[in-house]
């Protein structure tokens, strides 16, 4: 639009958004000048198109338009639409003429008639836009006549044509969107059309103003923020939203047709974090993408495959039979991964967990069965790497039971509902109490006792053993302070505290030890801090330097469980550790196991020349207390004493204990107890001298037997012994052929049994290295199935795999040569590779391909082209040379294919530059 500047809030963004969107009862009056050449000698600042909105009554003081110039304007001959629109026409040319030269300034395309004159108007930006034939509309007669042609519209009850005729007839609309073949620019464009009818006081039709604005660039921009929305940019596959909608779409079907079934795979790539933090990130992102392209190619074309994040992708398999289809799409994922990654000049082996969730369940929303599926993803991992697991009802049921559990441990923690027990440890020789280990026990409100074997665990795993071991630590310290002042026989106790490894290794531990110890006022000789072998798994350096430093303020340290872990011997004797604490599954069946007295016989004796004590857990029975103390164990802790107690109870237990052993000592009752236990040292050596014996005489036998059957039997033996040879020969013979077949199957792909995609990279890199020292030429071939997708979704999925194996058959027949090679490049697409073979031969191989294919004779219903199933090739034939790749050769076979099927498919062409 053109505006006078004398009126700037006039402008012409303003009066186009208007015209954009008044609606005609807002309309009072829009003047024009009547005098063509009155209006042409004023100066281009003083043209102006004014028109008035009733509903303008509200414009500051400062945007009116001052009286002189509405005196000087009403001086002019004005014309108003609800007078006499007609007049306005009354002379055409002149009139259309000058507003053509106005609207021809407007960026937006403008369609302006007046059905009484026949006059059309349409600006230069509309004839861009929609073509000159519009011009031709301004006849009434051929206002039925297409003009545009749509893209992907049905012409009869929508599109462009559809939109001019409501137009010409007087009908309005606002915001309408459509893509049209622009009919000068020769190009799709989108366009968002507004239009207003112009009627008199008696609501006859006068005319009207359609405007076209090309919204093509925001179209383009709207695709990429939703191609970006729903896809990872790393990998290009989807992202966890395009899952959720077709898993929707998929749960939709499921609930129309009961026999439609569908599963949901998760995957999490095997130490993916080792492989990152040590080759870094640059590494770790090309291992995505190709992993990405391994998972692709054990994929059917329709199955959707996306990254959920970090190294988490899933697998939508849809029309499915059964679980089983699911597993086997897992363990042909496992079977590919045994081949490694080349990357960075190296070979990296990885592989992955997978759970499955199958809609045997009805599932109602997408993220249920996303959620079963990571459900199952985490069982798998449980069992062990490089392993899948299929969900079932139970793994949710316990899985929430964890969460609901480890909820009310987070309450528990905090509102310190937890109780410390306290376990006594004593000196086996002269059983007096030396200290006590410090447990903590759950009493739950609605569960009862639940075992720390179930909690522990899972407040390690959450991090809340950190605050609930500071708790434990706390009350520890604070109850043997109070017994150390309550009582004299508690001087020389000694309180033990399990540290987790997450704990010891924060970086305020020893401080806020410390400050437990001087608030506590208790003294650090008297507490001794038991840690797991576990510790030493991860920042073996950090906790060295933290158990040093704990040492060096007068903390004792015991190593808890040893010989279940861990257990490395290398740093053992590095280590500030006094105390070796043996786990009581040593203990349990000591009575009957020699196996496990021998074990406790090198542990002690390991301590005892590390110069450290020795603590047996677990004690339940004199007869263990008596072998324990002949292995010269020191001290001891188990049910044969006493169970955890809570510190009221505890201190009840020890004060009689104390008392009882006031009372033995006034009856003499020690030499009893001296004389018992020496008799029971006697029976252990009776005992174990007897079992030795026993096993001598055993012995004693088993030879003689052997010995006598040797001197009868030596023929025999010597004639087993070439059987066995023979056999070894055989065996060794038969594992080389089926190493020779594995790496034959490695080879291939498992449906066609042609060459699979890194047979086909291997090769073509080989081939192409010798031909260019030859200078020999070679062609490349790409052929894929003319819509196959079609065939596949018509006939099954099944049907489809049992053609693709009858194509890679017929393929491979007209192969002339030992060096050519048939592959499979992906889906439905195979790649040929024709050493020492020029255009002519290349061309002649792919009229024998369609031959051959042709005598297959498979129907195809669902082709475009052929009731037969029919094939595209594109091939390419060159000379290797240093300005040549083997890329190029691929990509213009591509392009040749692609040129194969814009030209109608079932044909070949020959790349040309």
């Amino acid at each position: 639009m053109i505006c006078n500047p004398l009126y700037p809030q006039w402008n012409s963004e303003r009066i186009d958004t208007q015209m954009m969107g008044f609606e005609p009862t807002t309309i009072d009056s829009v003047p024009l000048l009547r005098s063509l050449s009155s209006w042409q000698s004023r100066s281009s600042g003083d043209r102006l198109l004014l028109y008035s909105v009733a509903q303008h009554t509200s414009e500051p003081e400062s945007d009116r338009i001052s009286v002189r110039m509405e005196q000087q304007l009403v001086k002019q001959t004005v014309v108003t639409w609800q007078e006499d629109w007609a007049s306005f026409w009354s002379d055409p040319a002149t009139t259309l003429h000058s507003f053509q030269e106005i609207f021809n300034s407007m960026e937006d395309g403008v369609i302006l008639f007046n059905p009484a004159q026949n006059a059309l108007l349409v600006n230069q930006a509309a004839t861009a836009l929609l073509g000159p034939d519009l011009e031709c509309l301004s006849d009434p007669s051929s206002w039925g006549a297409t003009i545009l042609t749509e893209v992907d519209c049905d012409p009869i009850t929508y599109g462009m044509n559809f939109l001019l005729v409501r137009f010409f007839r007087g009908q309005e609309f606002e915001g309408e969107e459509i893509e049209v073949e622009s009919g000068i620019q020769g190009k799709r464009v989108w366009l968002r059309l507004n239009s207003r009818i112009f009627r008199d006081a008696a609501g006859h039709l006068q005319g009207g103003v359609m405007i076209c604005r090309d919204i093509s660039h925001y179209k383009e921009v709207e695709e990429r923020l939703i191609h970006d929305a729903y896809h990872d940019k790393l990998t290009g596959l989807g992202n966890r939203q395009l899952l959720l909608e077709h898993l929707n779409r998929a749960i939709a079907y499921h609930k129309q047709d009961q026999e439609y079934h569908f599963a949901v795979l998760c995957l999490d790539i095997d130490r993916f974090k080792v492989i990152n933090d040590s080759l870094g990130h640059v590494v770790g992102d090309r291992l995505l993408r190709a992993m990405t392209r391994r998972l692709e190619a054990c994929l059917r074309e329709d199955d959707v495959i996306v990254r959920l994040g970090g190294d988490e992708f899933a697998i939508l398999l849809e029309n499915i039979q059964e679980v089983t289809c699911a597993m086997q799409v897992a363990q042909r994922i496992h079977q590919t991964l045994t081949h490694p990654f080349c990357l960075e000049e190296q070979e990296i082996f990885t592989d992955v967990s997978i759970g499955i969730a199958v809609n045997n369940t009805h599932y109602s929303y997408a993220e249920e069965m996303v959620r079963d599926a990571d459900i199952a993803l985490v069982h798998a991992k449980k069992l062990g790497l490089s392993t899948y697991q299929v969900f079932e009802p139970k793994m949710h049921s316990h899985t929430v039971e964890l969460l609901q559990i480890e909820n009310d441990l987070r309450r528990a923690v905090e509102n310190k509902d937890l109780r410390v027990y306290y376990q006594p440890i004593i000196n086996l020789s002269n059983r007096e109490i030396t200290g006590f280990e410090t447990l903590v026990r759950w009493q739950h409100q609605t569960r009862g006792f639940i075992n720390p074997d179930d909690f522990i665990p899972l407040a390690e795993e959450t991090g809340l053993i950190i605050p609930l071991g500071r708790f434990v630590l706390q009350n520890a310290c604070e109850k043997m302070q109070q017994w150390r002042s309550a009582y004299t026989e508690a001087k020389d106790w000694v309180i033990h505290v399990n540290v987790s490894g997450k704990q010891l290794c924060q970086s305020n531990f020893v401080a806020e030890l410390q400050a437990i110890l001087k608030q506590t006022e208790m003294l650090p000789q008297n507490l001794k801090l038991e840690v797991t072998e576990s510790v030493f798994l991860n920042q073996v350096p950090r906790v060295m330097e933290i158990l040093h430093e704990l040492q060096f303020l007068g903390i004792q340290l015991a190593l808890d469980d040893f010989g279940t872990g861990y257990s490395s011997l290398s740093y053992l004797h590095k280590l500030p550790f006094k105390t070796l604490k043996i786990d009581r599954s040593f203990i349990q069946d000591l009575e009957i196991n020699n196996d496990k007295l021998g074990i406790l016989r090198a542990i002690v004796s390991l301590a005892t020349h590390l110069g450290m004590d020795v603590v047996a857990e677990g004690i339940e029975t004199p007869h263990q207390m008596a072998q324990l103390k002949a292995l010269k164990c020191e001290y001891g802790q188990g049910y044969l004493f006493s169970k955890p107690l809570d510190s009221e109870l505890m201190e009840a237990w020890f004060q009689a204990e104390c008392l009882s052993q006031e009372e033995q000592k006034a009856c003499n009752l020690r030499t009893e107890v001296a004389e018992q236990v020496a008799q029971e040292e006697l029976m252990f050596k009776i005992e174990t001298l007897a079992q030795e014996l026993e096993k001598i005489k055993r012995e004693k036998e088993d030879l003689e037997i052997l010995l006598e059957t040797t001197a009868q039997h030596a023929d025999l033996f010597e004639l087993e012994l070439n059987r066995e040879i023979l056999l070894h020969e055989k065996s060794k013979k038969s594992l080389q052929e089926k190493n020779e077949l594995l790496k034959e199957l490695c080879l291939l792909d498992p449906l066609t049994q042609v060459a699979n995609r890194r047979h086909f990279e291997q090769y073509i890199q080989d081939v192409w290295a010798q031909l260019l020292a030859e200078q020999n030429p070679i062609s490349f071939i790409l052929l894929d199935v003319d819509y196959f997708k079609r065939f596949n979704d018509y006939y099954g999925h099944q049907v489809g795999d049992d053609c693709l194996l009858k194509v890679a058959q017929a393929i491979s027949q007209p192969m002339r040569n030992t060096t050519d090679l048939v592959s499979r490049y992906g889906g439905e697409e195979f790649a040929i590779i024709l050493p020492h073979c020029g255009p002519e031969g290349a061309l002649r191989v792919a009229e024998r391909i369609r031959q051959e294919l042709k005598q297959l004779n498979i129907p195809h219903t669902e082709s475009l082209v052929s009731d037969r199933l029919t094939v595209s090739l594109g091939i390419v034939s060159t000379t290797p040379s240093p300005d040549s790749s083997i890329q190029k050769l691929i990509e213009s076979a591509d392009q040749a294919l692609y040129s194969a099927k814009l030209q109608g498919r079932d044909r070949y062409i020959l790349f040309s530059q």
